[in-house]
């Protein structure tokens, strides 16, 4: 008797230690976790098979972009069991990279890294990302799916997802086209591809005068981390092949300077 109320009380003492304890992280080799949206999967059927639409996914940003740029998005769960959850997303033609360490890029899409816990006075979880616009495409979007659970870190009849409404980005064009714009009216930066990046990325930009031009990129703290004599560009449309080998992942600003014009955009090192 006194050996099984040992056993009970030692297993009671891993079971609390293992659902108590840090949770399950995914990585780069745990391709369970994605292609669970509508663009590229079936949803999280390890969980449950049907969609349960007492859960509620949404993602939340800035509805028109510029070719090539890029912004910041945030995707929440709420309701159903709501002690956790986890969610993915997907994009049909942009680019998605993570905001912090709380997201992974995984297969083509984003997923929690772990399981994050509601927390007290939260009617929602939420995580960030970022999203850059296709250079050649007037409509992009965004699929997400989420998981509400019971914060086990167990999949099973009591864990429900359901996927997000399609999030439809409107990418706004000039009149003309990169590729039209041989002599512009004006300045511009057109965005650089792909984006995100690893390690190269090609800048490209239009300009009405031909003149010395000049590229300086920074770190997201506003730290110069380099500095490209281009030489003389021609007017209308140039490009600049970018490597940045040598940097860690993360967001960079470049500026474009060039004679009397000055400008600056945004990109991300994926690596």
């Amino acid at each position: 008797m006194k050996s099984v109320q040992l056993a009970t009380i030692v297993f009671s003492i891993v079971f609390i230690g293992f659902t108590l304890g840090d949770p399950p992280t995914h990585d780069s080799e745990n391709t369970d976790v994605i292609s669970c949206t509508e663009l590229n999967g079936l949803g999280c059927v390890c969980h449950t098979i049907d969609q349960d639409t007492t859960v509620l996914t949404r993602v939340e940003g800035p509805k028109t972009l510029r070719p090539g740029e890029t912004a910041k998005y945030r995707v929440y769960v709420s309701r159903g069991p709501a002690l956790g959850g986890g969610f993915n997303v997907a994009s049909r033609f942009g680019s998605l990279a993570t905001v912090d360490s709380t997201v992974l890029w995984l297969d083509n899409e984003l997923t929690q890294k772990f399981p994050l816990a509601m927390q007290p006075g939260d009617t929602a979880i939420h995580w960030d990302f970022y999203y850059t616009a296709p250079l050649n495409k007037l409509k992009d979007t965004i699929y997400s799916v989420g998981l509400s659970t019971n914060h086990d870190y167990m999949p099973n009849e009591f864990d429900l997802w359901a996927y997000g409404p399609k999030f439809v980005v409107e990418i706004a064009r000039n009149a003309t086209s990169v590729e039209d714009d041989m002599v512009p009216g004006e300045f511009a930066i057109k965005g650089n591809y792909p984006n995100p990046f690893n390690p190269s990325t090609t800048i490209v930009w239009v300009t009405p005068d031909q003149a010395e031009t000049k590229i300086t990129v920074f770190d997201a703290a506003g730290r110069e981390v380099g500095v490209y004599e281009v030489g003389v560009c021609s007017a209308g449309k140039n490009e600049f092949k970018f490597n940045a080998s040598s940097l860690a992942s993360g967001l960079y600003f470049y500026r474009i300077k060039s004679g009397t014009h000055t400008a600056v955009n945004k990109f991300i090192l994926l690596k």
